[in-house]
């Protein structure tokens, strides 16, 4: 990366990444590049696609700086249908880090991103650590097995007891004497037979049983991110809430 090209401050970037969603940092013949501040801190570039504006003076902010000597300078998308990622590629210049949401498979197409791989294990003991039996999945697939990003996702943490919601149709509870499916079981068992007693819809249409909206990143927002259902407005990221102190729900 231009402007800081050793080993260990890319070593540094990893550690930083860990503070946010899913990060990857940019590899690029031609990058932002980080610099250093007035105060000596290393400053590098981090885009959010999923962000807002951000000074990084929050407690945790200020906390990685005090453990690590770094600070982000945060950029974020202005409107809804932001380009930057693609400008990003089209230019061929990119920030230190960034979290791309659905774009990531355009950054390793375009070969932007560094793979973390040697550097995680040269310098990142606490990584494998922290991910444990699920370091694997960190790989970009079974075809190309490098690690771009770092994923915020629980490892190994303890699981809750699922809550959300499923619709099923008046008409297929009413052939069922309105009685409501308490397991999968029995939710797979009503809606077939429903379909095979009712292959058409009245107006010709072939019966579908189930419809789920999972296409590419959407799955969160429509069926992993129950969470939007009482977020009231706060931000959320599918598993808590996080109010104006911080404070997580």
């Amino acid at each position: 990366m231009k402007g800081w090209k050793t080993k260990h401050y890319l070593a540094w970037a990893i550690a930083v990444s860990l503070s946010a969603g899913m990060l990857s940092g940019c590899g690029s013949a031609v990058t932002s590049g980080g610099g250093y501040a007035e105060d000596g801190v290393l400053e590098l570039e981090f885009f959010n696609k999923d962000g807002e504006e951000d000074l990084w003076n929050n407690p945790v902010a200020q906390k990685l700086t005090e453990k690590t000597g770094i600070r982000l300078k945060i950029d974020y998308p202005v409107a809804a249908d932001d380009m930057k990622v693609a400008l990003m590629i089209a230019e061929q210049n990119f920030p230190d880090l960034i979290y791309a949401k659905g774009d990531v498979a355009s950054l390793v197409e375009a070969g932007a991103l560094l793979d973390l791989t040697d550097l995680i294990e040269q310098y990142g003991p606490n990584i494998k650590k922290m991910y444990g039996d699920e370091f694997d999945k960190l790989k970009y697939s079974a075809e190309d097995p490098a690690i771009y990003q770092l994923s915020s996702y629980p490892m190994g943490a303890t699981p809750f007891k699922d809550a959300g919601n499923a619709q099923i149709q008046w008409a297929v509870l009413k052939e069922n004497d309105y009685q409501v499916p308490r397991t999968l079981d029995d939710l797979e068992k009503m809606l077939k037979d429903y379909m095979a007693a009712h292959p058409k819809t009245e107006d010709g249409l072939d019966t579908i049983g189930i419809t789920l909206s999972t296409s590419d990143w959407h799955w969160l927002i429509t069926l992993g991110n129950p969470a939007g259902f009482i977020a009231d407005g706060q931000p959320d990221n599918g598993q808590w809430l996080l109010d104006d102190e911080y404070n997580a729900v």
